[in-house]
């Protein structure tokens, strides 16, 4: 059945009684609740419109009445009830993504989401830039991304770190994905950036595997582009000295125990193979035990595993490019415990270095170079805060 939007009509209390009459409940367990739903639609009362509305459309508990069903919805939102104009955005867009081609479907939904963002209703600032952001992909128009990623960025505390608040992070995913889907659409490398800065402020987050893995997938999508990606301020000359005067062993190149690069191209810790030739080499700010100490702050063990006390390691290798940004993640040497690949700590490793602030860029004759680097990531014994172990 197509549905249509049908206009609400004044009746009498006489002809209100008629209607609720007519509806049949199917579900003698919801009798009471149904009974008490038509009372309140008699008197006026707008929640009971919305919530026997809903019940007409889906037909859980009465005999299904499209036709019935709307006219309630739209008496209730027509009087500026917030939750009937989210509900009719919800069940057009419902509809729209069964039939995209039906623009009125679209039409109808935005137009009663936009009234419930206007009365500050946050479920539909998500679902309304949703809205948009799925129609600009079908219809391939950019403007109505454009229009999504502004509208989300309305969100209250979108920017912040959040670890309880789903719908936040719903909103910082969705900002990710719809810069990335600008940058392919236009291959504005200004929307890359912002990707990568969504992303990160997502995934940033205590949330433990599998929770946002898809999006773990999307920023190593991102940081693989080879284009500039730096979103951190440029580090100051007294912050590059500090790190050089600090590098210890943290973020070279290699191999080597500790979880990090052993020192020099070719890997190995003193009294290995030979060592190959120095060559420049990128810092973390603040230094190898900065740098060491931010992987022990954000690595988390996932639950399932430390619940059983399995341990293993992945490592990461990655490109840090002349602007000091992270490219290239990949997991070069895969968590294996009994002989059997470790997919959620290959993940958690992944997050962790992509998460990392930018470096600072390795320097050649006095010009930045790109620099190779790897890190280990330990779970499990000897791990102390979030299962980052020596």
């Amino acid at each position: 059945m197509v549905l249509m939007p049908i206009s609400a009509q004044t009746v009498n209390t006489d002809s209100i009684k008629a209607q609720m009459n007519k509806i049949e409940i199917t579900n003698q367990g919801m009798k009471q609740v149904i009974e008490n739903y038509k009372k309140g639609v008699i008197k006026g009362d707008l929640e009971s419109k919305t919530l026997l509305g809903l019940e007409c459309i889906s037909g859980k508990y009465v005999k299904p009445d499209a036709t019935m069903g709307l006219v309630l919805l739209e008496e209730a939102a027509n009087q500026n009830y917030v939750d009937a104009q989210y509900d009719l955005g919800n069940l057009y867009y419902g509809l729209w993504v069964k039939k995209p081609n039906n623009d009125t479907y679209f039409s109808q939904g935005v137009k009663w989401l936009r009234k419930s963002v206007r009365a500050a209703d946050n479920r539909s600032v998500l679902l309304l830039s949703r809205f948009y952001y799925d129609y600009g992909i079908y219809k391939n128009e950019i403007s109505y991304i454009d229009g999504s990623i502004k509208l989300l960025e309305t969100y209250p505390e979108v920017a912040e770190v959040s670890t309880k608040e789903e719908q936040v992070l719903n909103a910082q995913a969705l900002l990710g994905t719809a810069h990335l889907s600008k940058w392919r659409m236009e291959r504005d490398t200004t929307a890359l950036r912002d990707a990568k800065k969504w992303y990160r402020t997502l995934l940033k987050s205590n949330l433990h595997f599998p929770n946002f893995t898809q999006y773990i997938d999307s920023m190593q999508i991102v940081l693989s582009m080879g284009v500039p990606m730096r979103i951190d301020p440029q580090p100051t000359a007294q912050e590059i000295e500090e790190s050089q005067n600090t590098g210890g062993m943290g973020g070279f190149p290699g191999g080597g125990f500790g979880g990090f690069g052993g020192g020099r191209p070719g890997g190995g810790m003193p009294g290995g193979q030979p060592q190959g030739p120095q060559r420049p080499q990128a810092k973390f700010l603040g230094g190898g035990q900065a740098m060491q100490q931010f992987i022990r702050s954000n690595t988390l063990y996932p639950e399932n595993l430390k619940s059983q006390k399995i341990n293993g390691r992945s490592t990461i290798s990655f490109t840090v490019d002349t602007d000091g940004s992270i490219i290239y993640p990949l997991v070069s040497n895969h968590a294996v415990v009994n002989d059997v690949e470790i997919f959620i700590m290959d993940q958690e490793a992944l997050r962790t270095i992509m998460i990392m602030p930018d470096w600072i860029p390795a320097d050649e004759d006095g010009k930045p170079v790109q620099a190779q680097h790897s890190a280990t990531v330990n779970f499990g014994s000897g791990g102390g805060r979030g299962g980052f172990g020596f």
